[in-house]
């Protein structure tokens, strides 16, 4: 059987057609944010910079940044500019954790540390151990139970970032995810496993396996829900 006939395959190629479209969505929003965050820039320098937080970082990349809630930006109560970077880089974990399922052997699908470490176990993807210990527990947990960034931590989506790095320290030393790089190696990798026939029987076995465990796990479960409607 030729692999595009295959249910991954299938699966595979409408994943990249919606994140790629998603994905264009939210580079409209931040092109949109970077304006407001220009203007807002302007605003203060043209009114002397009276607020503290934006006399210390209006020369800075810091108010790209998705800041906690916590944090001082938020207490001194600056402007904040929403561009959809948490949900998208989420949408990016998502499909991390399922290629990595796909590629790998073992059916505990839910094991998103083995799902991870398998995503970034190749020459188009790796990264150190020390990035992928911080993403998958800061970031990766952090967003997916609380919506931000554990400790913290900051996250990023901009035209200045850098392109080469998925993690660095911005003017003041913290710690920042470059969604950026995120992107650029989730896409590449989605287009590099839907070109590479010989991954395809052990990605159809698995991809089997998981929407067989989805049946018997949930199908009772929606059909109840269908009768009370």
């Amino acid at each position: 059987m030729a692999y595009q006939s295959t249910d991954v395959y299938r699966y595979l190629i409408y994943l990249e057609k919606y994140l790629l479209g998603d994905l264009e969505l939210f580079h409209q929003n931040a092109k949109i944010a970077e304006e407001i965050e220009r203007k807002i820039q302007n605003r203060s320098k043209n009114k002397g910079c009276r607020n503290f937080f934006i006399k210390k970082t209006s020369s800075t990349n810091l108010i790209q940044t998705t800041k906690y809630p916590y944090s001082f930006e938020f207490m001194i109560g600056s402007a904040v500019v929403p561009r959809s970077t948490i949900p998208n880089t989420a949408t990016l974990f998502a499909t991390i954790d399922v290629l990595g399922y796909l590629t790998r052997t073992g059916t505990d699908y839910i094991n998103t540390t083995k799902n991870f470490k398998e995503f970034f176990a190749y020459p188009s993807t790796f990264i150190d151990q020390a990035e992928l210990t911080v993403l998958i527990k800061v970031y990766r947990h952090g967003m997916t139970h609380n919506y931000l960034p554990k400790l913290k931590m900051e996250i990023s989506y901009h035209s200045s970032n850098p392109t080469n790095k998925l993690f660095f320290k911005n003017s003041i030393g913290d710690l920042v995810l470059n969604v950026n790089r995120l992107e650029i190696l989730v896409i590449n990798r989605l287009s590099e496993i839907i070109n590479t026939e010989s991954l395809f029987p052990n990605m159809d076995s698995q991809h089997s396996y998981m929407i067989q465990e989805y049946e018997n796990q949930c199908r009772s479960s929606i059909t109840n829900l269908l009768a009370i409607l």
